[in-house]
C-alpha cells in the first residue's frame, strides 16, 4: 500500500509541474510571437531545462520504463521537443503576427 500511496503523491506532483511547464510554454509562444526576445529566451531556457530536469528525475527514481509512467514522459518530452523546433524555426515571430 505503500508504494500505491508513493507514487500517487509523485504522480500529483508530476501533474503539477507537467501543468506549470504547460503553462511557462504558453508563455514563451506569446513573448515569441510579440517580439519580446528577452522574456522569450528566459521562458524557452525554463520550459526546456525543466522538462529535461523532471525526464532526468524520472529516469533516476526509476519510473522512465515503467508503462504507468508514460504519460508524464510523453508530456514532458512533447513539451521540451515542441520549444526546441519552435527556437529552430523561429516561429511563431513576431513579423508574422504584425
Amino acid at each position: 500500500m505503500a508504494k500505491r500511496s508513493r507514487f500517487r503523491q509523485m504522480e500529483n506532483l508530476m501533474t503539477k509541474i507537467i501543468l506549470v511547464d504547460l503553462v511557462v510554454f504558453v508563455l514563451y509562444l506569446v513573448c515569441a510571437s510579440m517580439g519580446w526576445t528577452v522574456l522569450k529566451v528566459i521562458t524557452a531556457i525554463i520550459t526546456i531545462f525543466g522538462s529535461f530536469l523532471c525526464l532526468g528525475w524520472l529516469f533516476l527514481t526509476g519510473e522512465f520504463p515503467r508503462r504507468r509512467s508514460l504519460w508524464m514522459i510523453t508530456a514532458l518530452a512533447c513539451i521540451a521537443v515542441c520549444t526546441v523546433i519552435s527556437l529552430l524555426l523561429n516561429f511563431p515571430c513576431a513579423s508574422l503576427v504584425g
